[in-house]
């Protein structure tokens, strides 16, 4: 397919986008850190390398930030950008230079984060435009020195970005940021001239776009990231049409609008439970009564067809994508050159962008062990190995179809050996979780380049010591995964369950498989003890409450803590409502004859669930090893694990240990 329609260019402000791709603004912790932690750093090099691949990927401009504009709201997560001080030129430089030599436009988002902002490491109060609180803390109302700071604030900082060598500057008046709370009446309770009206509402805005355009001038790009609708469908708040109406009064003050949906906190970054494209209506909308404006819409826009459609429907000018090209990179350059089936997709899992910013670490991807790691793993450093080896790699899940694919990308030969009929090991299941099939394409992606790459694959080939060395192996790579149990530790109690040994109490893979094979096998009233807080447990009382089973689904948890709070706001309303009993804060201490007795951690008391015909638990998993082990003994040549043959952890874990496996070879 041609694309033609993102392959356009476009003119925003006075600049020429190459085409209508942009890697939009999104926060990573790759900031250069302050030497004394806890403050704020700068975006530097190590930030910029990481945009510097998306533009050697393809796009037409990198949006950097968010950038906090002064001290008062620097502080809303650890190690955010210094966009105030003078020193950060020099940083700004580093970043924009490398970004610059790959043809790509660079912007950088400013942001003040106002009411979300805490005061936990810096004692200071919020700001906002009420007493309105939108984190766990109350703000103060701004008087009318605080929004002449904050206006001259914004002037410094792309002032500052200017003199760093950036493009342009996006004004962040979207997602729950102080921009926003001033427009939105759910935040707005003033009577003065910041409040009431809506053309009251839009003055702060109004007046830090004019100040930051008369302090860079024309030939630098202004911009908006734009709330389009603040999906408040039981309470005060904005409207697509009003959101339209709000871009029509900042239409002579903006390049563009960069336009997305939501308050902000749970909303931001949607997972794999919400659909392609759902945020794109209200760019539309806004298009709609901005014609001559550029508009890019975002939200889950995922492949160059979704992305080409929007273009062509004349819903947006431009796409604004974040999360697909943190997985893909070249998603730009593949879908240019008729190689969009190649292209590595977004599964919307949020483990490990999203999810480890919730946990105050620096994102990486499920999909894509480069992320953070640029300088060692990014583009331009997979290169042919010094000498062809014949590599084995034994498994045919996530790890190892990494580990074979990388191998060959390097020149090796490759034989893969899966015992069982298909390849994707145990995301063959967890893909079947009602929501999750996307997940599958961390398996389906490397399948396909396996088979591009000419890796030699053998389905049901159950592998020993002996087949393995009589293909004559160079390197050896085991990812023989790990099996679900019944049997494991929990930090809140410890198991094995008295009565876990019956034989109508089942591990979470089988209780599955059965339930796939034929809904009435598990009988008619099921309950689950979960130890983990991940998918399983809950994805599998859903999937039985579906079937009209009586599905309870008891955890010592307060909620399912491995998952983040954008998965776990959408994974329990679906399974509580399809019929799934959550009982949280409870632990099962003892399994009778159909029976199970559980405890509420808090109060201690105890409680006997009757009439139970199957009992799912689920808990750690074990590594399957045994295979490693003998062949570390028996063989000559260099034998190395991965994944789940370690220890069974998540699947973001199996990916990388095989792309460093086979980068070591």
């Amino acid at each position: 397919m041609s694309f033609e329609n993102i392959f356009q260019p476009i003119y925003v402000g006075r600049s020429e986008f190459r085409n209508r791709i942009i890697f939009g603004a999104h926060f990573t912790m790759f900031t250069e850190p302050n030497p004394v932690w806890g403050e704020p750093g700068y975006y530097g090099r190590r930030y910029g390398r990481y945009l510097a691949d998306r533009a050697q990927g393809g796009v037409a401009a990198v949006i950097a930030g968010e950038t906090a504009v002064s001290a008062d709201t620097a502080y809303k997560m650890p190690n955010n950008a210094n966009g105030w001080d003078p020193q950060c030129i020099p940083h700004y430089e580093q970043l924009t230079a490398q970004v610059h030599e790959h043809g790509a436009k660079v912007l950088l988002q400013l942001t003040h984060s106002g009411a979300m902002s805490l005061g936990n490491w810096s004692k200071q109060v919020a700001i906002g435009p009420s007493v309105s609180p939108d984190y766990s803390e109350a703000p103060k109302a701004m008087d009318k020195k605080d929004i002449r700071a904050v206006i001259d604030a914004h002037v410094v900082c792309a002032q500052n970005a200017v003199a760093g060598g950036f493009d342009g500057i996006e004004i962040q008046s979207a997602h729950g940021y102080l921009l926003h709370q001033f427009l939105s009446p759910k935040f707005n309770f003033r009577s003065d001239a910041y409040g009431g009206s809506l053309e009251n509402r839009m003055r702060l805005g109004s007046e830090i776009m004019r100040a930051v355009r008369e302090a860079v001038g024309d030939e630098i790009i202004v911009g908006m990231r734009l709330a389009g609708d603040d999906e408040q469908r039981h309470g005060p708040g904005l409207s697509a049409d009003d959101c339209a109406d709000i871009a029509m009064g900042y239409e002579n003050l903006s390049d563009y609008f960069n336009v997305s949906v939501g308050i902000g906190g749970v909303g931001m970054v949607r997972t794999n439970y919400s659909p392609h494209l759902f945020g794109v209506y209200a760019a539309h909308t806004i298009k709609k009564s901005v014609p001559d404006t550029p508009v890019f819409a975002v939200h889950r826009i995922i492949t160059p067809e979704e992305a080409d459609g929007v273009i062509e429907r004349h819903e947006a000018d431009g796409i604004t994508l974040v999360r697909a090209l943190i997985a893909d990179p070249e998603w730009v350059n593949k879908a240019a050159e008729n190689r969009e089936q190649q292209i590595r997709k977004c599964t919307g899992i949020n483990a490990s962008c999203y999810g480890n910013l919730l946990q105050s670490m620096p994102i990486n991807c499920v999909q894509n062990p480069a992320v953070g790691r640029e300088d060692d793993l990014g583009l331009g450093t997979l290169g042919l190995a010094a000498t062809s080896k014949r590599v084995v790699v034994i498994g045919g899940g996530p790890g190892g179809l990494e580990a074979a694919a990388t191998a060959a990308t390097r020149g090796h030969q490759v034989v893969l050996l899966e015992q069982n009929d298909q390849l994707g090991g145990a995301l063959r299941w967890a893909a079947e979780l009602p929501g999750r099939k996307e997940i599958w394409e961390i398996a389906q992606w490397r399948i396909d380049e396996c088979e591009r790459l000419g890796v030699d694959v053998r389905l049901g080939t159950p592998a020993c010591v002996e087949s393995v060395l009589a293909l004559a192996p160079e390197a050896i790579i085991v990812a023989t995964g790990g099996r679900a149990t019944k049997f494991g530790r929990s930090a809140y109690h410890p198991m094995p369950v008295p009565g876990s040994e019956s034989d109508w109490v089942i591990d979470h893979v089988e209780a599955l498989t059965r339930l796939l094979e034929n809904p009435d096998s598990l009988g008619e009233r099921i309950v689950i003890l979960d130890a983990l807080g991940h998918a399983a447990a809950i994805g599998l009382g859903e999937m039985l409450a579906v079937n009209q089973k009586f599905s309870t689904c008891v955890t010592p948890l307060p909620l399912p803590i491995a998952l983040d709070g954008e998965t776990q706001a959408a994974i329990l309303p679906r399974a509580v409502q399809a019929g799934m009993i959550w009982r949280p804060n409870n632990a099962i201490v003892a399994i009778g004859n159909h029976d199970v007795t559980i405890v509420d951690v808090h109060s201690h008391q105890f409680e006997t669930i009757s009439d139970i015909d199957t009992v799912v638990i689920v808990t750690h998993g074990l590594p399957e090893e045994d295979l490693y082990i003998a062949l570390e003994l028996a063989a000559e040549c260099s034998v190395v694990r991965i994944g789940d043959a370690v220890a069974v952890r998540p699947v973001d874990r199996a990916v990388y240990d095989g792309h460093l496996a086979a980068r070591a070879l």
